[in-house]
Order: structure tokens, then sequence, then C-alpha cells
């Protein structure tokens, strides 16, 4: 008698389905040319590059302990108080800091995990299994809906680079579990104004879906500061309208991985319930530190002031070579468009033209179609990497 061999556990399909990650990709390439000797400036992945200022860092040393515990997946009250209290005085909103805030682990934790809060599962009669995504996007937000087993409705972009929200028609609407916004975006740097954000809530009212909006980058201005989700609220709930923001770019944290879930009474309620099961509640040192860069300003403008030097370097040089930037009005990019003698103004080519010269910058293409004739520079390094960069990209261009 033949015993039957067992048949093997599958892995979720839906991890077939996932495109390649734009940043893996990029570091691929870059460490094959850097094994060549080729040495390289990095524009292409926004990681910022300045030092975490002394006194966050100061916070954390003095927070480790001889001991440690579990921390609470609520994240300590003073962190919350402090997110709470910077709502109030960046944008002017009443935010209770029992009901309406949660820490997280950066922001990718929330952008990833509130998918699986929203989108009903497979099977549900009248499932709302459709997620709004800009076509030109941070790649986190449709691989959460793939991994989730939902549709990914791709919202057109517009001239000004903002979501197109009429293409969100009644049939799109009575579908969607989540409209994701990005300002300052990821990867134009366009701005949205408030009036955008309460088109996009009025929909939501009327359909019953959640806005998300993602605001990682709403401390990187340089004429006026981004409005805000919560801003064009009139719930004191905050109903239907959820931000993720972060310390990784305006205090230089990346590595800290902390930010926060802001909003809707009941999507806070919920993650609070699940959190814990995920075991992902931030160290409370690193909650100390947190405190310590919500609670000053001053840090981010110097950081603001940082930037600003760099971006005017590299908007003198595209002046100069008469290439065109569009949006780039916050965050630390510029949405470059590949100049007409790169054979179809294909962003690839012009990426590895630049390469070859040393010069890393992100394909738009890699975060969509839409961006295959843009390319993408985060102007991170150092104020004396960026000199030398652009008097590489002066002789070249």
């Amino acid at each position: 008698m033949t015993t039957p061999v067992p048949a093997s556990f599958g892995l979720n399909r839906a991890i077939a389905d996932l495109r390649p990650y734009a940043f893996t990709q990029l570091r691929a390439r870059q460490d094959e040319l850097a094994a060549q000797g080729v040495r390289l400036i990095n524009f292409g992945v926004g990681d910022p590059e300045d030092e975490t200022p002394q006194f966050i860092r100061d916070a954390l040393v003095s927070a480790i302990t001889p001991a440690s515990r579990y921390p609470a997946a609520a994240g300590l009250p003073a962190l919350r108080q402090a997110i709470a209290s910077w709502f109030g005085r960046r944008f002017g909103v009443t935010v209770d800091p029992e009901r309406h805030v949660l820490p997280a682990n950066g922001a990718k934790e929330a952008l990833y995990n509130l998918t699986s809060l929203v989108l009903d599962p497979p099977g549900t009669p009248g499932r709302r299994d459709l997620v709004a995504v800009p076509e030109l996007a941070y790649q986190v937000y449709g691989d959460s809906v793939i991994l989730h087993h939902g549709e990914i409705f791709p919202l057109p972009l517009g001239p000004d680079w903002l979501p197109d929200l009429d293409a969100i028609t009644p049939d799109i609407g009575r579908r969607l579990a989540i409209l994701w916004l990005n300002s300052p975006h990821n990867p134009t740097g366009a701005v949205a104004p408030v009036a955008h954000y309460r088109r996009g809530l009025d929909l939501a009212h009327q359909y019953g879906f959640l806005v998300a909006s993602d605001e990682a980058y709403s401390e990187l201005w340089f004429d006026a500061p981004p409005a805000g989700l919560l801003q064009a609220s009139t719930d004191p709930d905050f109903s239907h309208a959820i931000v993720v923001n972060t310390l990784s770019k305006r205090s230089n944290m990346t590595a800290y991985r902390s930010g926060l879930i802001a909003g809707d009474a009941r999507v806070i309620a919920a993650m609070k319930n699940v959190r814990p099961r995920i075991g992902v509640a931030t160290p409370e040192f690193i909650q100390k530190a947190a405190i310590a860069a919500w609670n000053d300003e001053v840090h981010v403008e110097e950081q603001r002031a940082r930037y600003a030097v760099r971006r005017d370097l590299f908007l003198d040089l595209c002046a100069r070579k008469h290439l065109t930037v569009e949006a780039s009005q916050g965050a630390f990019y510029l949405w470059i468009r590949v100049p007409d003698r790169v054979p179809g103004r294909d962003a690839r080519v012009f990426a590895s033209e630049l390469l070859d010269n040393g010069i890393i910058v992100l394909p738009g293409s890699f975060m969509g179609p839409r961006g295959s004739a843009y390319v993408r520079l985060a102007f991170v390094p150092a104020i004396e990497t960026c000199r030398n960069a652009v008097a590489i990209l002066d002789r070249i261009l």
C-alpha cells in the first residue's frame, strides 16, 4: 500500500502579484556599481542623511533603564499628549490624546495595517473591496491592498499632480473602502489645498469610505505650511478622516521608526484592539525620544533651512540646463522632466545615463506609469555633496 504524500502548505497567492519593491531594485544596481569602484552620490532613496538632533539622542539614552518591560501598545500618555498638542499648534485642531491618537512604528506600520481594519473579508456580501491609490504613489499603499485580497483603483492625477477626485463615480464610491491622499506628494512634491481635503471628505461622507492622508512630509515646505486632512474635518471625532505622520523626515529619525496615526475615533479604537496582537508596540525609550521631538520646532525650522539651500542649488542648475521642474512645492524632492534629447523621454534611460556618471536618481516609472517621463531627485545629502553633484551634472547635461 502506497502512503499518500502530504500536500505542501501554500503561501498567500497574492504575494506573486506584488511588483518588485522599487527601492530594492535601486539598491541592487547601486551595490553592483559600487563593487566596480564607481563612486556614487545617492539622490534616489529619500533617506535623510543629516544628524538626529542631539537633544533627541540624549532623551533616548536617558530613557534606557537597567531593566526593561513590554511597552503598552497604546503608547505612553505623555507621547499621545505631545502628539495631540503638536496637532493643535500646527493645524489648529483639537485632538483628544485618548481617543484620536496612537503611536506607530514609523508611518509604514500604520499605512500597511490600516487596510486590514477597513477592507471587508473576501466573500462578504456587499463587500467594500476597493482602495483608491494615486497613480503615482508610495508602493506600500497598493502592496497592502494586494496582500489583503482587495482591488486597487488607480486614481488619476490631474495636471497639478493632485488626485482627480471626480474619478470617484457613484459606482466606485459605493465599493470604496479607503481613499489614499498624500501631500506633500511623493514623488512629485505637489501640495494639496485644504479645499482638496474637504472635497475628499464630502465624498467619504456621501459614500461611506475612509479618507487616509499620508502626511509624512508635512513639515518639509518652502513657501507656506501645507494644509492637513484634519483641518478639513467639521466633525469633533474626525469621522471618516485618518492621518498618518512620522518623525522620520521632520526630525531625521528614520532609524527610530516612530510615527503616528490620528483621527477617526472608531479607527483608533480598532487599532488599539489589534495592535497588541501584532506585537509592534514601540519601545519606551523610543517613545521618550519621540516626546522630545514632537515638543520642539526649532530643530525642524533648522532642517527646513538646510533643505532650502540644497533645493535652490538644484533649481538653479535645472534653470541653467533648461530642465523642467514640475510640482515640487514640498518634501525634499524635485520632480524633473526627462529632456527631449533622451529617446522616448524614457526615465530609465535618463537615470541610467546619470548613474554612469555616479548620480543616482529614481526613475518616475518605479512609482507608476504616469512617471515614465520624469525622475525624482531627493536632495538629502550634505550641502558639499550636493555641490559636487551639481558640478558633475553641470558638466554632463
